[in-house]
């Protein structure tokens, strides 16, 4: 009865995501599409409380791409998923029975302080105030999920529950990706890729923002399941078949940051299995056995793209690629911005703000269409909060990094190895990061709020140890 309603849910939200792909909707019919979504959402919030408001959550912060205009905003599929959870939450904390308090850590302090230094500063120092403090306000509730996972989550029962909801849609969206790239090889359709994102060489994106978004976030659950495929102590076969599927999607994004950063994470993962004493080279034999034939099946759809991808870069002179120029460019102004309010920035997203082509290279028609961005993590946040930003911002990463690997100690087998699971991921981020900037999006802050929340509970039942 589960299975058959989660592939209830899964067929709909399939289909929801199939026909705002690929038809052409009239005003109405988005109308329409979008009141059926959000009466989805609102049924998965409200069913199997919380795990389904934690479904919601994950859901919705995979499929970004996907946006509507209520009152001249631009909404997002995890917007309203925010909104409808928290709403639950309300009224599930006004029941006496289920009242429960968010047990801040010292971490999350610092956390706070960021969210209200992008306020700050997007009202003192912003070039457009009016613009900056709106998207502060977005900012902030893109990071709600964090807090709303953090509320959710009571027991390691909760952690192991939601760590498989994250894994188990980063796996699904790899699938959706996958179709999506091999429809576009073999039936020259658009949907879920960028066409011309590489010059003649499409980008996967699925119902992420953009192709490096997606190679990010798949090639994040990919590792994730290969840790668990080592360290866990069960269902290895199934965290195989998980990693098998997400690492093809990670594959299809060609992202180059991912493709660099992927091997040297996987390398660090078999190194902790070895410490720990995990890695049987008797089971990850036939596993690189399969991993090998997967690859040989996707070579002739990928190799030559890859070659292509890989080919443009030349150190000696790196604008001769043209998505590495664009970035060169982006970031050289960033950083001519922050020489002129190193403390404080400029305000949440205001580089967009100060940034015109015109004044670099007006031919680069392409990339000025897609707007501007800072694709670097760090240099963004400086951009916006200034070096304080950073420093705080930094301190909440530390924070949260030295009490996980204090709570590693204190958990159970199976607990640990999801521990070390979350933070490889976060790892994987931290280096894709630099090339793609995520932390403006929510499925950043749902991976973040994961860890923070099994971090939490294991201290308290660590704590509750001691005193007995």
């Amino acid at each position: 009865m589960r299975m058959a309603r989660n592939l209830l849910i899964a067929a709909e939200i399939s289909a929801l995501a199939w026909l705002a792909a690929t038809e052409d909707l009239s005003t109405p019919g988005l109308a329409l599409l979008g009141a059926v979504a959000a009466i989805a959402v609102g049924a998965l919030t409200l069913f199997n409380w919380p795990f389904g408001a934690i479904a919601a959550l994950v859901a919705s912060s995979a499929m970004p791409t996907f946006t509507g205009t209520i009152f001249g905003l631009h909404v997002h599929p995890e917007h309203i998923a925010i909104g409808f959870v928290m709403a639950a939450a309300l009224l599930q904390g006004l029941q006496p029975h289920t009242r429960a308090a968010l047990h801040l850590q010292r971490f999350d302090h610092f956390l706070i302080a960021y969210i209200l230094l992008n306020f700050v500063t997007s009202a003192v120092t912003s070039p457009e105030p009016r613009m900056t403090m709106r998207w502060a306000a977005l900012h902030a509730l893109v990071i709600v999920p964090y807090f709303l996972i953090r509320w959710l989550i009571k027991d390691e029962g909760g952690i192991h529950k939601a760590f498989h909801i994250v894994l188990w849609v980063g796996a699904a969206e790899s699938v959706y990706g996958t179709i999506c790239f091999l429809s576009n090889r073999m039936f020259n359709t658009a949907f879920g890729v960028e066409v011309g994102q590489y010059g003649r060489i499409p980008g996967t994106y699925g119902t992420q923002y953009e192709a490096n978004l997606f190679g990010s976030y798949t090639a994040c659950c990919a590792l994730m399941f290969f840790t668990m495929f080592l360290l866990s102590e069960k269902s290895k076969s199934r965290y195989g078949w998980g990693f098998v599927v997400s690492i093809l999607g990670s594959m299809v994004s060609l992202s180059r940051a991912v493709m660099l950063a992927f091997p040297i994470v996987a390398v660090i993962v078999v190194w902790i299995a070895f410490k720990r004493g995990r890695l049987q080279v008797r089971r990850l034999a036939p596993f690189a056995a399969a991993i090998a034939i997967l690859l040989l099946i996707a070579s002739p759809f990928i190799v030559g793209f890859v070659r292509e991808r890989f080919s443009t870069i030349d150190f000696r002179e790196l604008n001769a690629d043209e998505t590495t120029a664009s970035r060169i460019i982006q970031m050289a102004a960033a950083v001519e911005d922050v020489r002129s309010h190193p403390l404080l920035g400029t305000g949440t997203a205001s580089f967009q703000l100060l940034f015109d082509w015109d004044d670099y290279v007006p031919s680069m028609k392409a990339d000025k269409d897609a707007g501007a961005w800072v694709g670097n993590t760090p240099l963004r946040i400086v951009h916006d909060t200034g070096l304080v930003g950073l420093a705080i911002f930094v301190i909440f990463l530390g924070g949260l990094a030295l009490a996980a690997r204090r709570a590693i100690r204190l958990a159970a087998p199976q607990t640990a190895a999801i521990l070390i699971a979350l933070e490889i991921g976060m790892l994987l981020y931290a280096i894709t990061f630099q090339s793609t900037e995520a932390s403006l999006l929510a499925f950043t802050w749902v991976h973040v709020g994961c860890l923070a929340a099994a971090v939490t509970i294991l201290q308290s039942n660590g704590a509750a140890v001691l005193t007995r």
